[in-house]
């Protein structure tokens, strides 16, 4: 018993962990950064109001209820396999957020060069989040799970799918009575680039 769990709680176990935690982190940082710059939400909070707003919900149950069918969608549709990362995901993300705003508060800035500013800041964070969590191989979220699988069947770049997936959620959620923004915009457009350019960067060190 004891050596299946040394075999388990493994040096690279426990590093992984860390890499997948610091992606949970960045991309709660870079969602705290967008809702503060108030200049627009980010393609899949939008999609989360919209369907808060058709539906009643609170923003808590909306992801949920979002979450939970992307994964039963990829389970019956593809078999796809998830690991302890996807809990956690599900699970830190919105707790992040909230001890952000805990310990911060709302911080949006009065002069519109700063808000600009938390904006590019916002999409690095969470494109660079998504590429590291991804990067720890211990089970993707729910909307990068989504995002991997549509990578491998298309065989488009990161790039592409994730910037074709922002533009469906921003879309959807904009039918379904959520606000757009100009951040809305820059995360169709932004994030998608960061996302790719961070992944390479990462395998890259992987690899050495």
């Amino acid at each position: 018993m004891i050596d299946k769990i040394n075999r388990v709680f493994t040096r690279d176990f426990f590093f992984r962990f860390g890499v997948l935690m610091l992606g949970v982190f960045l991309i709660s940082s870079g969602i705290y950064l967008f809702i503060n710059s108030q200049m627009g939400s980010d393609p899949i909070t939008v999609l989360i109001d919209g369907v808060a707003t058709t539906f009643g919900l609170s923003f808590g149950q909306s992801t949920f209820a979002i979450n939970i069918g992307i994964v039963l969608m990829l389970l019956l549709l593809t078999g796809k396999k998830f690991g302890p990362g996807t809990i956690l995901n599900a699970v830190f993300v919105g707790v992040y957020l909230d001890g952000l705003f805990l310990l911060f508060g709302n911080i949006t800035p009065d002069l519109m060069v700063y808000r600009y500013l938390m904006l590019v800041t916002a999409v690095i964070s969470l494109g660079s989040g998504i590429a590291i969590y991804v990067s720890a191989n211990m089970g993707e979220g729910p909307i990068e799970a989504l995002m991997m699988v549509l990578k491998e069947r298309t065989n488009f770049s990161l790039k592409s799918v994730k910037m074709s997936m922002d533009f469906c959620f921003g879309a959807l959620g904009f039918l379904m009575g959520a606000t757009l923004g100009i951040g809305t915009v820059v995360g169709v457009v932004a994030v998608g680039p960061v996302t790719q350019t961070a992944f390479n960067f990462v395998e890259r060190i992987k690899r050495r």
